[in-house]
C-alpha cells in the first residue's frame, strides 16, 4: 500500500513537472493566454505519454537505483520512449500546425527539471538510507528531552547553582600510573611531540587536566575526521582522547562524539576543537574586508547551515561536500556534546576556533528526535488530564534542551523565571518571542479545540505536579489557554503564579464568559502597553 501511495506522488509530480516547463514556455510567448488555451489537450496528451512510459520503463523506481547515472539512463529512455509516442501521434493526426518552438521547449525544460528533481529525491533517499537517525530530523520536533523542560515562568520554583568561575573548576585526575613517572605519562608527550608548535593549546589543556596522571597506553591523540580511526578500540578502555581536527569535517558528528564516548571510561576526558559560525564570519571579515566578507560568508551561511536542514536538499549537500565544513553555533555544539553523554568543563578560543575539555558524566541520549526542525511539539497536560502536544516556533539553537543543566550554572534567573542572558536563544528567536510570533503555532491546538483563547497555561507533567493538590484539580477543570492570567497580574515568584492562577481559575468556573472577556483585555493592555513577554 505504501509502495502505491509513493508511486502516485511521483506520477503526480512528473504531471506537475510536465505543466510547470509549458506554463514557463508560453509565459515567454507572445500571446501566452492564447496558447495555454490552444496547447491543452496536446499538453494534457504529453503528460499522460510521460508518465505512462515512466511506469512502463521503470522511471520511478528511484529507491532501487544503485548509481545516480542508473536512474538518469532510465529518465533519458523513458523520456524518448514518450518523445516517440508524441511525435508518432502528431504525424498519425496530420497535426503539424504546433510551434517547434513550445513543443520542442516544453520537452527540454521537462527533462531538465526532472533531472534535477528526481537527482534530488535520489540523493534524499540514500541519505535517509545511510544515516537513518539522523535522517529522522523532520520539520516537527517531539523529542523526550522537550517534554521533560517547562516554560521559562515554571522554573521561577527553582534556585539555580553558583555560577561557574573563569578559573578552573575543579583539576581531572586519572592515577592509572603507580608512580606517576613522567616519562610515561602523557604530559610529555604532549608537550614535546603533538603540541610542541603550540604553547596555547598545551597550556589550556595542562590548566585543567592533571597530564602525569593520564599515561599513554590509556589515551589517544589523533588529527583526523575519519570515524575508521576510533571504531575498533575496546569499549571503556581510554582515559584521555585528543583529537586537534575541527569537528566541522566530522560527517556524522552525533556518531562520532558517541563513539568516542563508548571508548571512554566513566569520568574519562574528550579534548577536541571547532569553529564556531561567528568564528567563521570573522575569518571572512579578516580575510575578504567587511563588504565581501559578509557577503560571502551570507552565501557560506546559507549552503552549510540552510542547506543540511531542507529535506530535499540534504541528501545532495552531503553528497557533494561529505560532510566536510559544517557550519554550528557554539550552543549547538555544545548541545551534542551533552546530547552525547559528556559536560563541559573548560572551553577557549584558541587561533579563531574554540577548543573545549569534555567529561563523560553518562550514557548518551537515545532521543531520536532533537530540537532541530523550526517547529517544536511540547508535550503538555490539558483539560480532565488529557495529554496534548503544544505547537511553538523553535527559538533556540537545535539541541539547546540538553543544556538545561549547564544554563543552570552559568545563568542566574530573573523575575517571572527567565534566565538572564540565555545563550540558547537565537538572534531571530529574540524577535520572535518579542513580537509574539514563537506562540502562533499555538493556534492549530485552538482550532482542534485543545486551548481556549484565554486560560492557564498547559504545563508539563513535572511541573503540574510541583502545584498545591487544590490548585491541581482546578486546573483539569478547565482547557488551557493561549493567553495565560500570568500576564494580567504579573506575578514574580512561583507562589504569587500559584496565587495568581487559582484566582482566575475560581472565577472562571463561576464565571466562564465574563471571566475570560475581562482577562482578555487586561492581558491585551500587558502585552501592547506594559510590553509583556513570551515566555
Amino acid at each position: 500500500m505504501k509502495k502505491k501511495v509513493w508511486y502516485l506522488l511521483y506520477l503526480l509530480l512528473d504531471i506537475g513537472i510536465v505543466l510547470f516547463a509549458f506554463a514557463v514556455v508560453a509565459w515567454f510567448r507572445n500571446g501566452t493566454r492564447r496558447v495555454l488555451v490552444d496547447y491543452a489537450k496536446p499538453v494534457l496528451g504529453l503528460s499522460l505519454a510521460w508518465v505512462g512510459a515512466g511506469l512502463i520503463g521503470g522511471k520511478f523506481s528511484i529507491k532501487n537505483k544503485p548509481r545516480l547515472r542508473a536512474l538518469w539512463a532510465s529518465i533519458i529512455k523513458c523520456d524518448a520512449i514518450a518523445i516517440a509516442v508524441v511525435f508518432g501521434a502528431m504525424f498519425f493526426f496530420h497535426r503539424f500546425e504546433y510551434s517547434r518552438y513550445v513543443t520542442f521547449g516544453t520537452i527540454g525544460l521537462t527533462i531538465f527539471i526532472e533531472m534535477i528533481v528526481f537527482a534530488l529525491l535520489y540523493y534524499s533517499f540514500q541519505f535517509h538510507k545511510d544515516n537513518p537517525s539522523f535522517a529522522k530530523t523532520t520539520f516537527i520536533t517531539r523529542s523526550k528531552k522537550l517534554e521533560e523542560e517547562g516554560s521559562a515562568y515554571e522554573l521561577s520554583k527553582f534556585e539555580p547553582s553558583d555560577k561557574v568561575p573563569d578559573s578552573p573548576v575543579k583539576i581531572v585526575k586519572h592515577y592509572c600510573l603507580e608512580d606517576k613517572v613522567q616519562h610515561d605519562s602523557m604530559k610529555q608527550l604532549l608537550r614535546d611531540k603533538y603540541l610542541h608548535n603550540d604553547d596555547e593549546i598545551f597550556e589550556f589543556v595542562n590548566k585543567y587536566l592533571d597530564l602525569e596522571c593520564f599515561c599513554r597506553d590509556k589515551s589517544m591523540v589523533i588529527n583526523s575526521h575519519a570515524l575508521f580511526n576510533i571504531e575498533n578500540i575496546d569499549e571503556g578502555s581510554q582515559l584521555l582522547f585528543i583529537n586537534l581536527h575541527k569537528a566541522n569535517n566530522f560527517r556524522r558528528i552525533n556518531k562520532y562524539i558517541i563513539q568516542v564516548n563508548d571508548n571512554l571510561a566513566q569520568g574519562g576526558v574528550f579534548v577536541g576543537c571547532v569553529e564556531t559560525k561567528a568564528q567563521r564570519r570573522k575569518r571572512f571579515i579578516k580575510s575578504y574586508t567587511a563588504i565581501f566578507g559578509n557577503i560571502l560568508y551570507f552565501i557560506d551561511f546559507i549552503l552549510r547551515r540552510v542547506f543540511p536542514k531542507i529535506a530535499l536538499l540534504k541528501g545532495l549537500y552531503f553528497f557533494i561536500t561529505k560532510g566536510k565544513n559544517r557550519a554550528f553555533s557554539e550552543t549547538e555544539i555544545l548541545g551534542r556534546l551533552y546530547f552525547c553523554g559528556f559536560e563541559l568543563l573548560a572551553k577557549r578560543e584558541i587561533h579563531g576556533v574554540n577548543y573545549f575539555i569534555a567529561i563523560k558524566a553518562k550514557e548518551p541520549s537515545r532521543d531520536e528526535n532533537p530540537s532541530y526542525g523550526p517547529i517544536i511539539q511540547l508535550k503538555r497536560k490539558g483539560k480532565n488530564g488529557k495529554l496534548l502536544y503544544v505547537n511553538k516556533f523553535r527559538t533556540m539553537h537545535p539541541y539547546s534542551e540538553y543544556l538545561q543543566d549547564y544554563v543552570y550554572k552559568t545563568c542566574s534567573l530573573q523575575e517571572g523565571g527567565k534566565f538572564k542572558n540565555d545563550f540558547r536563544v537565537t538572534r531571530w528567536g529574540k524577535v520572535f518571542r518579542k513580537l509574539w510570533i514563537d506562540e502562533l503555532p499555538q493556534f492549530i491546538n485552538f482550532f482542534k479545540g485543545e486551548l481556549n483563547l484565554v486560560g492557564v497555561r498547559a504545563l508539563s507533567e513535572h511541573y503540574f505536579s510541583l502545584y498545591p493538590e487544590e490548585v491541581r484539580e482546578l486546573r483539569v477543570k478547565v482547557k488551557p489557554g493561549l493567553l495565560p492570567p500570568f500576564y494580567a497580574d504579573m506575578p514574580k515568584t512561583f507562589e504569587e503564579i500559584v496565587a495568581s492562577e487559582k484566582k482566575y481559575l475560581l472565577q472562571k468556573i463561576e464565571r466562564p464568559v465574563w471571566t475570560d472577556f475581562k482577562y482578555f483585555w487586561l492581558v491585551l493592555w500587558n502585552i501592547l502597553v506594559k510590553k509583556a513577554r513570551s515566555n
